[in-house]
């Protein structure tokens, strides 16, 4: 099985009986509307990313096994790649707009496959649905096939990114077809960009309010500091700490209970923030108005401060090789990284990092001459996606700079 050649009924059933029967027993899998069942391939489905098993909880209620586009990166690793390439994954670099991403996708409609993406590039952070890539657009009218929308809910608060263990609730899936084909031709690509951003809108928190699911497990808050590193009360940043279901800054005490709800609990009044998602949009306002604030630098420089283990990649195909360990600092306009043996250290300016991406939770990855570089972090609960927005920030205050 690849791209060019569409599975036979019983390679469909051999390959998706068993993840259905997993899936099925590990998590409540509930279909709320498959539109998919009487639609032909080939056919687009566009859906929102709430959990890393997204993929298989979609092809749970889908006939054929998708071809999804997924990160290069994941290709790096020899075995995983031997699985995505038998599945009909098709390859894409988060660094630059490959034209061999946008050939194995017409390649699949040629050979009437069902084709998945994930316009956030990322399972979010905070269980809503993040800025769509603009070039989905694109990509969608040059395909001019059937859209489905999948929406998972409940994925999220199943395991939350920032978590590293599953909890015992419930995901929905609905698959609605939104577009025929021939459908968005008559559009601007502006029009379509709006469309599919409306489509994939989606707060897990507004959908728990109805439910009101409990998603149960052991230690609710753990790690929670992976996604949230700016104190509400103090504004210290880097100091948060979670330890079972609390979720506490130690500089200034400030403390909330994270429930089963998803919900945050006051421990010591006032309390903030009721929600995730609501604490990191501060939080990234936070960060954009004041990152380069002249008293604030020094308690940046501090918390931007990690061990770290580095990896490089030389190629599209080639695995990520481990050069060193270190630690790595943050100073503004570049990165500097200083092995623990005497080795220089690398200077890594930020105008020169190509697309920055966090793999999984704890992996900062971007490119720099044509080289991918992967930094590791040692500590469980450092934050892989703050280093993220302050790079992101830091390269759009240099652009600003030069306008």
């Amino acid at each position: 099985m690849s791209i060019e050649r569409r599975p036979s009924w019983l390679e469909r059933k051999l390959l998706l009986s068993p993840i259905k029967a997993y899936l099925k027993h590990k998590y409540q899998i509930e279909l709320e509307r498959n539109d998919t069942a009487k639609l032909k391939p080939p056919y687009i489905i566009l859906a929102n990313h709430t959990n890393k098993w997204d993929p298989l909880f979609i092809n749970c209620f889908v006939e054929d096994p998708i071809c999804f586009v997924a990160d290069a990166p994941l290709f790096r690793n020899p075995l995983l790649k031997r699985v995505l390439d038998y599945t009909g994954a098709i390859p894409k670099a988060t660094a630059k707009n490959e034209t061999g991403t946008i050939r194995n996708m017409l390649t699949a409609k040629k050979h009437n496959r069902v084709i998945g993406i994930f316009p956030e590039g990322n399972c979010c952070w905070d269980g809503t649905t993040k800025d769509i890539a603009y070039a989905t657009a694109k990509l969608v009218k040059l395909l001019n096939i059937p859209v489905v929308i999948g929406h998972v809910k409940g994925g999220y608060l199943s395991h939350p990114r920032w978590a590293d263990h599953d909890r015992k609730g419930k995901i929905t899936v609905s698959l609605e077809k939104k577009w025929d084909e021939g459908e968005l031709q008559a559009m601007s690509v502006e029009a379509v960009h709006q469309g599919i951003t409306a489509a994939l809108a989606y707060n897990e928190i507004a959908w728990q309010a109805e439910q009101r699911v409990a998603f149960q497990g052991q230690g609710l808050a753990n790690y929670l500091e992976r996604a949230l590193f700016v104190c509400p009360s103090c504004k210290t940043v880097g100091k948060l700490h979670s330890e079972g279901r609390q979720f506490s800054c130690t500089a200034c005490g400030y403390s909330v209970i994270y429930n089963e709800l998803g919900y945050f609990e006051p421990k010591h009044k006032p309390m903030h923030f009721q929600f995730v998602h609501q604490w990191n949009a501060w939080q990234l306002q936070y960060t954009k108005t004041n990152l380069h604030e002249q008293q604030l630098y020094k308690a940046w420089r501090q918390a931007l401060a990690d061990e770290v283990k580095l990896y490089v990649s030389s190629s599209e195909e080639s695995p990520f090789m481990q050069l060193s360990t270190g630690k790595l600092t943050w100073h503004r306009s570049y990165l500097l990284y200083k092995p623990h043996h005497d080795a220089e250290p690398l200077k890594l300016p930020i105008e020169r990092l190509e697309g920055i991406n966090v793999h999984l939770n704890s992996k900062l990855d971007f490119y720099m001459d044509n080289n991918m570089l992967r930094f590791d972090f040692f500590h469980p609960r450092s934050s892989a996606y703050m280093w993220y927005q302050v790079i992101r920030h830091s390269n759009l205050q240099q652009e600003a700079k030069l306008q």
